[in-house]
């Protein structure tokens, strides 16, 4: 919590141009450079005051305008009515602040052939000090808004930490979370989340057993506490849902990574209780089912779908499969339920040098040779698994991180816990750093 306050209270002392009024000067300091202010707006200016000169001055011209370090957005507007054209042009500056710089106001820059924005650095160094005592302000309220939505998180048989392992196995270890803004169903201690896990399983050892050239029935391995029950973990996160990214899991794993969930493992599954435009979503390392999608209101479908996030969990689907896409799909797509679930050619093949889903570390009976998912998505280690396919895809992610173009695909899913060090052309393992940043990424980037 205290990094993210840290970093909230920084982000409001980049903010130099709030809480401005219409007809209000700009006093911040016009930047130069890339996406520079200076010149754009100097340029803007220019077209508008040959079109007042050009009507003679019987038309006005105002232009609004904001600015910082990264970008600048202004609105304008021509007319005969002074009063209506600078509440037209600050709203029009305002619109273009609130898409692309959020949280920044828009101060006038120039009326007529007048540039009346003029650099102030004792009122900007004012500004800075009323918006950080008011983000201060508000950040304390956040917090005890947060420790007192903590206390009520509080029920019995809750666990908020990972409890301690009964082995040293590779393990599934389940996920109940909300947002700030979630209402809490208890599904991790009512017994709806250990149901939902024991059907998984169910519908598991079935299709697994009954897939042609299988070894038998298998099933996943969970996380049990030592009182034998299956081991839940309850988390709230401390930003309602419209503060995270569409797709949520791309904050949600840098939360997991900084708080200690990262055993390379263990597969960490989540149920969320949130809105998402997927039904749920998975790689190396983490999955989730997203609860209120409308694909999930069906339970016998929601576990199918959670069946297929975890397969993506175990690094599939592998390009070599046969019938398998480089997107780690069917290519022929997912009409039943064998290959929505990947089973069929995705569980059990002859093709040399492919993974085959049967023989994941994390089934039990685990196979004599099984491979560790991890291992070969998220370190890149693939041994014996040498096929044409895969050394072509891996070929390709190397030569395109290198070359500034991201690619991800290396074979199979993608993992989850990695990000891309632009610089050195690599997909690299989470550090603190580039955890915390994937848990601030801006709902609106792409």
């Amino acid at each position: 919590m205290e990094k993210i306050i840290g970093i909230l209270i920084l982000s409001f002392l980049w903010l130099s141009n709030a809480n401005a009024g219409i007809n209000e000067p700009g006093t911040g300091y016009l930047y130069s450079g890339l996406k520079a202010c200076k010149g754009a707006l100097k340029s803007e200016h220019k077209k508008l005051k040959k079109i007042y000169l050009e009507k003679d001055r019987k038309i006005n011209v105002i232009l609004y305008a904001s600015c910082n370090a990264e970008d600048v957005v202004w609105g304008s507007k021509k007319g005969k009515n002074l009063e209506t054209l600078h509440q037209k042009a600050y709203k029009k500056c305002l619109k273009s602040a609130k898409k692309y710089m959020p949280g920044e106001d828009c101060y006038l820059y120039a009326v007529n052939e007048e540039k009346v924005w003029k650099y102030d650095k004792a009122k900007e160094s004012n500004k800075k000090k009323v918006k950080l005592a008011k983000a201060k302000a508000e950040l304390a309220e956040a917090k005890v808004l947060e420790e007192k939505q903590a206390q009520l998180d509080k029920k019995p048989g809750r666990f908020f930490e990972d409890q301690p392992d009964v082995n040293d196995d590779y393990q599934v270890h389940f996920i109940y979370m909300l947002t700030m803004s979630d209402k809490d169903r208890e599904l991790d201690i009512n017994g709806k989340i250990e149901e939902y896990a024991v059907k998984m399983n169910a519908i598991f050892e079935k299709f697994s057993k009954k897939t042609k050239g299988s070894s038998g029935a298998k099933k996943y391995k969970y996380d049990y506490r030592k009182d034998g029950k299956l081991d839940v973990t309850f988390i709230r996160l401390d930003k309602e849902r419209k503060e995270f990214h569409k797709y949520i899991n791309g904050n949600y794993k840098g939360w997991l990574w900084l708080n200690g969930f990262n055993n390379p493992k263990k597969v960490y599954f989540t149920f969320a209780d949130v809105t998402s435009v997927d039904g749920g979503e998975g790689g190396v390392g983490m999955a989730s089912m997203f609860l209120k999608n409308k694909y999930n209101q069906n339970k016998s479908s929601m576990i199918k779908t959670a069946l297929h996030e975890m397969h993506h969990a175990m690094g599939g689907g592998f390009a070599c499969v046969p019938g398998m896409s480089k997107k780690a799909h069917f290519i022929s797509g997912q009409d039943t339920d064998s290959k929505h679930m990947f089973f069929g050619k995705a569980y059990v093949h002859d093709v040399e040098g492919c993974p085959k889903g049967e023989d994941s570390v994390y089934l039990t009976p685990t196979s004599q040779d099984p491979y560790d998912p991890f291992k070969l998505i998220c370190l890149n280690e693939w041994g014996k698994y040498n096929h044409k396919k895969l050394i072509k895809l891996r070929e390709k992610q190397k030569k395109d991180l290198k070359n500034g173009k991201w690619n991800y695909r290396n074979g199979g899913s993608n993992c989850k816990f990695s990000y891309w060090a632009y610089d050195d052309g690599l997909m690299k393992i989470f550090n603190d750093v580039e955890a915390q940043r994937a848990y601030d990424m801006d709902p609106k980037s792409h």
